[in-house]
């Protein structure tokens, strides 16, 4: 859109399908710079909400009907990378699938033309574990921690410490060996406007809602990026693609958020491409300096429906690299781009018990499948998609099934295997996933009727963080109402224990696992609830269970290495914690955890060494501070002890073992005034000796 032009309107994004097309042509060999923004609707772009993205769109090509083929950030971004769908590179959910090394990326093939590549990403549901850091020479995937934590893991990071990594790799910019400096590929990623919202208190005064508060502070951030392009000379050098990577209900169609249906607030996405003025090598290049009067890929607007699988191509066109055959997008810069079947999918539902769907349109036609039915909308005359027309138009109803089928007949099956810390950050960043998914069978239900038992259950999600309490009743609901769907059983179980209600959580766990006993997740909490019910026989079969299906989960051996020590079983103990920590080495609890069990093995040298990693760490770590101390004092160094159990009551002025700890430290090095002190002390303090705290 050309700066100062109005929004456009759902129905002027998709007029091209209804009688207007477009043309494409080829870009040479620049830097490239490519944007996603998660959970940006397509109807914030040129709205005022995003500045600088706004004035981007205004000097270069805005796609006014892009389309996602997820709404779910990993498959979403896996297409964006590979320019495969879903259906062809296997990442059909968060947290369930790993991209394969034999499906190339944007990244690998502009890295074996010589560009230097680098991924800064936002949240953990993009994490290296997934296969997207193949061909990026860095790939910034570094979330902040509670190094304490073990099951409520840190998720994401704002945008401004994106940035700040990705600007700090800008800087660096080394040259090749020639000392002619390399192209670069940044992919940089911004979860912000992802729910909950909760912008900076700046950007939320100013804007219409905290969504659009979330957007703007991340539109912030990027103009940092742009003013560091511009400030190097390197504008007109780079070519700039700034995509969503899916919408987000806030309404419409009854979805609060995304991921459940495919609707047009979920699947279309801003998508804006810029190429730079002044560059040549390539024949029928129309960058920024060439806007009027050439044809070509000129500045202003395209409503042609698009995908983003098609940004891949995009690129490597622009890069003069080799488009691989097997990519199923198509590049924007070529001419005569003819409208295409875009085809979106969500197995989302599935963890709920309901209906997977899939969607196609050709941008006249949308098309809605789920495993009992068909919608159709006429997206010419009913561009809200509000009028289901397929009992009226039955041929074309039937036609698009069976070009959906087409495409989804050709897709794998995921194989979760989620493993509970995956979970667990998953739950952080507002999604769900289990290693069971529930045979869906063609009478399943679609999740459009649903909704609002789904709504019901985000907000009951939101609710357990900070009052559990609340979320008990709805979550007793739908539990009772969503038998055949595990994540409202887990789920429930989970606020009971929350909230206290140990025995009735008991209860919930072991009937969800009696159904479902192949979820590693579902094990590991019901092993954690037996604990601490005192039932360690059962804790123990559970974890057990757990570290079997998820062998390399944390988590799983760290609970299963706590039941050990409660069973008086320290070698066993010690195993289990040595395969957490080496699992997820940065966890403090984990080491300090191992540091008790090597006490109790009576190995000093190594339990010191546990202590002192966990300490490194996190300096302010109690537990660990305590256990370096006792074993100081159990080795005959108790001055040594003494400053070590001082920094743990410091840390903890409420932890009474750790106080007494000192005073018999102080008094075995000689400093009885001192212990006599620290005695009163406790004596005085509630009668609350806890045991050795193990996390």
């Amino acid at each position: 859109m050309r700066a100062g032009a109005a929004l456009l309107t759902i129905a002027a994004a998709v007029a091209a399908a209804c009688g207007r097309s477009a043309v494409e042509r080829a870009a040479p060999r620049p830097n490239v710079l490519l944007v996603t923004i998660d959970t940006f609707r397509a109807d914030r772009l040129g709205a005022g909400v995003a500045p600088a993205l706004d004035r981007l769109a205004g000097s270069g090509v805005r796609f006014t009907n892009a389309r996602t083929a997820v709404p779910l950030t990993l498959p979403s971004h896996t297409t964006i990378l590979t320019g495969l769908l879903p259906t062809a590179h296997g990442v059909r959910e968060n947290g369930l699938d790993a991209l394969s090394a034999a499906h190339p990326t944007l990244a690998r093939l502009l890295k074996a033309a010589r560009y230097r590549t680098a991924a800064f990403v936002g949240a953990f549901v993009l994490d290296r574990r997934y296969g997207l850091a193949e061909g990026f020479d860095t790939y910034d995937d570094r979330i902040p921690r509670d190094p304490r934590a073990t099951e409520r893991l840190e998720a994401e990071r704002p945008a401004s410490a994106v940035i700040d990594a990705a600007l700090a790799w800008l800087e660096q910019s080394p040259a090749t060996s020639n000392q002619q400096r390399a192209p670069f590929f940044i992919w940089i990623h911004l979860y912000d406007p992802h729910a909950p919202y909760n912008p900076p208190a700046e950007f939320r005064a100013r804007a219409k809602s905290a969504y659009d508060g979330e957007i703007a502070y991340a539109d912030s951030q990027i103009s940092r990026v742009f003013t560091w392009l511009n400030d190097r000379g390197l504008t007109n050098e780079t070519m700039i693609v700034v995509a969503g990577d899916h919408g987000e209900g806030l309404g419409d169609h009854g979805e609060r958020t995304h991921g459940m249906l495919l609707y047009d607030s979920t699947l279309r996405v801003p998508l804006v491409i810029s190429l730079p003025a002044g560059l040549t090598g390539r024949p029928g290049l129309t960058g920024r300096a060439g806007l009027t009067g050439r044809g070509g890929f000129a500045a202003g607007t395209r409503d042609e429906v698009v995908s983003l699988v098609d940004i891949a191509p995009t690129i490597l066109r622009a890069a003069a690299v080799d488009v691989p055959g097997e990519m199923k997008g198509r590049s924007l810069l070529a001419p005569g781009t003819s409208v295409a079947d875009i085809y979106a999918e969500t197995q989302y539902p599935r963890v709920a018990g309901w209906s997977p769907l899939q969607a196609l349109t050709d941008g006249r036609w949308m098309a809605v499948r789920s495993s009992s039915a068909i919608e159709l909308y006429d997206l010419c005359n009913d561009p809200h998609e509000e009028r289901d027309v397929a009992s009226a138009q039955t041929a074309t109803a039937a036609a698009m099934t069976a070009r959906i089928e087409a495409i989804h007949a050709t897709g794998k099956a995921s194989k979760p295997n989620v493993a509970p810390e995956i979970q667990e950050r998953l739950r952080a960043l507002g999604y769900v996933a289990s290693s069971v998914q529930p045979t869906v069978g063609s009478n399943a239900t679609n999740p459009a009727r649903m909704i609002e038992r789904w709504n019901q259950f985000e907000e009951a999600l939101s609710l357990l963080g900070d009052r559990p309490a609340a979320a008990v009743p709805i979550l007793a609901r739908l539990a009772a109402e969503n038998r055949d769907g595990p994540v409202f059983q887990t789920t429930y179980a989970r606020a009971l224990t929350e909230t206290g209600q140990i025995k009735e959580a008991l209860a919930a766990y072991r009937d969800a696992a009696r159904r479902w006993p192949t979820d590693a997740t579902l094990l590991h909490d019901l092993a954690v609830t037996a604990r601490e019910a005192g039932d360690l026989d059962e804790a123990r079969r559970a974890e057990e269970a757990a570290v079997a299906i998820a062998p390399s989960s944390p988590i799983a051996h760290n609970g299963a290495g706590l039941v050990a020590i409660d069973q008086h079983r320290p070698a066993d103990a010690v195993r289990e914690f040595e395969r957490a920590t080496a699992l997820d080495p940065t966890n403090a609890s984990y080491w300090t955890n191992l540091g008790n069990a090597k006490r109790e093995v009576r190995d000093f040298a190594a339990a010191e060494q546990a202590y002192r990693r966990a300490l490194d760490l996190d300096a302010r770590g109690s537990d660990a501070a305590n256990g370096l101390g006792v074993l100081l004092v159990e080795s005959h160094r108790p001055a040594e002890a003494v400053p070590w159990l001082e920094r743990a009551v410091a840390a903890s002025p409420d932890f009474v073992e750790a106080r007494l700890n000192l005073g018999i430290a102080l008094q075995q090095s000689g400093q009885i005034d001192d212990a006599a002190s620290v005695y009163r002390d406790v004596l005085h303090a509630p009668a609350r000796f806890a045991r050795e705290r193990q996390a």
